[in-house]
Formats: structure tokens, sequence, C-alpha cells
């Protein structure tokens, strides 16, 4: 089989993955704090390879898949639990076997006065969880929790020596490699009664998603025209 099979393969495998991950983007554009992700393609022959082994014909594949952690955009709800970071850092969440980051900031309370996130996962402050225990509470932008005159509790507004280390889980939480630094926002800038948005951009998203498709299908067709010359080279060596 031609060597140019494999390439068209491997190219059509490489876009249906892009599909993929734009598809998922698109279906959380409304999605609170969701961050995109991006795939980049590499090569997997060099130059010279290229040359000798596949006489010209390139292989790629989606070479690493990551997030891009850029600010959404900030929108007001006047529900005073959801809490936007305009600038760096990431809320701390309370987890089975570890905390974890998100900058999904649409809080509650539950039934014991705890805030906690979407998923029922308590918010952690400076000191730990934040029980409040009222329903009017004040929280100003260095992240200071007051209940009427008195000073609750602060959130811990963190971020992390390398953004590459963090792994993307389920309900906009991310979680860290073992060997990934905590570090301190001291002056966060939080704003209450708002949320952060997805970063997703729906028509660039939808034009990336065309162009996939678009080149897909290329690749599809030109898989068929292989498949019709290995036809015909079957059938002449056999009237040979």
């Amino acid at each position: 089989m031609s060597s140019g099979v494999y390439s068209v393969l491997s190219g059509a495998r490489a876009r249906m993955q892009l599909l993929e991950v734009v598809s998922h983007n698109l279906a959380n554009a409304d999605t609170a704090g969701f961050k995109k992700d991006r795939l980049c393609f590499e090569s997997l022959i060099d130059g010279a390879r290229q040359r000798s082994l596949a006489k010209g014909v390139n292989f790629n594949r989606s070479a690493e898949g990551y997030t891009d952690l850029g600010q959404g955009t900030i929108q007001g709800t006047g529900n005073p639990f959801d809490l936007a970071i305009e600038g760096p850092g990431f809320f701390k969440i309370e987890g089975q076997g570890g905390d974890f980051y998100t900058r999904q900031g649409n809080f509650r309370l539950d039934a014991e006065g705890f805030l906690v996130n979407s998923g029922g996962n308590r918010v952690l402050g400076e000191n730990g969880p934040l029980q409040l225990g009222a329903e009017e509470v004040r929280i100003d932008e260095d992240g200071r929790i007051w209940d009427g005159e008195v000073l609750v509790g602060r959130l811990a507004v963190v971020e992390v020596n390398d953004p590459r280390l963090l792994e993307k889980r389920a309900d906009g939480l991310f979680a860290a490699a073992p060997e990934t630094i905590e570090i301190p926002v001291p002056r966060p800038q939080l704003l209450q009664g708002h949320i952060e948005t997805s970063n997703v951009n729906p028509l660039q998203e939808m034009t990336l998603l065309m162009e996939a498709h678009r080149t897909f299908e290329s690749y599809t067709r030109v898989m068929k025209i292989y498949s019709e010359i290995n036809a015909k080279a079957d059938e002449l060596g056999s009237l040979g």
C-alpha cells in the first residue's frame, strides 16, 4: 500500500480529534468559567528522514492538547454569592483526595451554610471551608467576607508556578500535579455579584469547526481515490 495512504489517514485522524475539541468548546460556550481547549500538530518524521524514508510524504498527528486560560468576560448577575476574579488567580475547592482550582465562581450556600460550588464541593478560605451562616454577606475585592461588621473569613485566591501542570477535570475544576507550587495572590481583584463567562468565542470556534470539517472531507476524498487506484492496480495485475 502506498505510504501516501498512511499520510492521509494520519491527517484525517488528527482532524477528527480537532473536531471533537472544537465541538466540546462550542458546547460549553455558555458555561461559567469554562476555558477552551486547543490542539497542536506535529510532523512524525523530520525533514531529512521524510525525504529518505517517506519519499516526501508527510505524516502528522496531534502532538499536544492544552487549555487556554485566558480571561473570559465579566458579567453581572446580582447574586451575592457569585464571584469573579478579574486578572490572575484561582479559587480553591475542597475535593476528595485533594484540593482543586477553578475560575468558575457561581457559588451558593448549602444546607449547613457552607459556601459551595455548582457541584456541591466546599469553597476554601485561607483557614479552610467557609461557613457563613447568613444570607446577606459582603465580599470585598481582597476576598474578605463580612457579615455586617463581622469579618467571617477570607477567600483563598491562588496562582500556580506553572499552569501547564494543571489537569482539566469536570465541573470547571483543575487538579494540580504533585510538583505544582501554589502561590497566594496577595491582592486579588474579586467582583461580588458577577461571574466570569466562558472564554470561548463562538464565531472563532465555528470558523475552526468548518475549516477542520472541510479538511477532513478532503482527506476522505483522497482516501477514496487511493482506494480506486489500488483496485485498478489489482485488476491490471490479475489481467497480467
